[in-house]
């Protein structure tokens, strides 16, 4: 079996007890009490659902969240520069900015040429966001259909994948963690039979479909089955 690959995680700052940290590089003045904010519990969430699919794998984590969520262009485009340079072979993107400025394309266009495979996620609803909507991307939104084990061929204009958005003890739901948890599974696939074999077989193809229940029951969710 393939070694487990690195990943490079652009996100908020992980604690240095985190399991599987190789090395972090903070490309942003962090808060004093940054290991107590909003990024570094994001960051902690992330890695965590990368590895609940490939626990074997080693983080890169690239910090440009200071505390809270919110960080420069320059930081951002600073960690995928380093990305690129770096030995990781998949690299994660749990944010999305509103505009596709040239210096966040070159720089996305740069991680990609280098033979690395990026993961942005992606919202259900409102405009794109990049790096998500940028060429070559796995972009990924939540799907309810999927376990965490799963993720779904959506072919839709904002996300091409969908994955679990959730999971067990963990206190945040979305595209965030559906990216991770997608992140995770080609991990995992790199170190088995490789992600073009994994993206053969989604467990759902389509959107989501919502079906209208009877009256006083949660609606229900249905697809059509994957093509395999």
């Amino acid at each position: 079996m393939t070694p487990a690959p690195l990943i490079a995680l652009i996100d908020g700052p992980l604690a240095a007890d985190t399991p599987g940290l190789a090395a972090r590089t903070d490309f942003c003045e962090l808060h004093p009490r940054a290991a107590e904010s909003p990024a570094a519990q994001h960051a902690g969430y992330m890695a965590a659902a990368i590895r609940a699919n490939a626990p074997a794998v080693q983080i890169l984590n690239l910090s440009i969240f200071p505390g809270r969520l919110a960080t420069s262009l320059a930081a951002v485009t600073k960690a995928l520069h380093h990305a690129a340079r770096s030995k990781a072979q998949i690299v994660h993107c749990s944010f999305g900015h509103a505009s596709a400025s040239p210096e966040l394309v070159e720089v996305v266009a740069a991680v990609l040429q280098a033979g690395k495979l990026l993961v942005a996620s992606a919202p259900a609803r409102g405009a794109p966001v990049y790096p998500a909507a940028c060429p070559g991307v796995h972009s990924v939104q939540g799907d309810a259909r999927c376990a965490p084990g799963q993720w779904s061929l959506l072919n839709l204009p904002g996300a091409r994948y969908g994955a679990c958005p959730g999971g067990p003890g963990m206190p945040v739901r979305g595209a965030s963690l559906a990216a991770a948890h997608f992140t995770g599974l080609l991990a995992r696939a790199c170190m088995g039979g490789g992600a073009a074999t994994l993206l053969q077989t989604p467990a759902f193809t389509g959107r989501e479909r919502i079906t209208l229940p009877p009256p006083g029951s949660a609606p229900l969710f249905q697809s059509p089955p994957a093509d395999r």
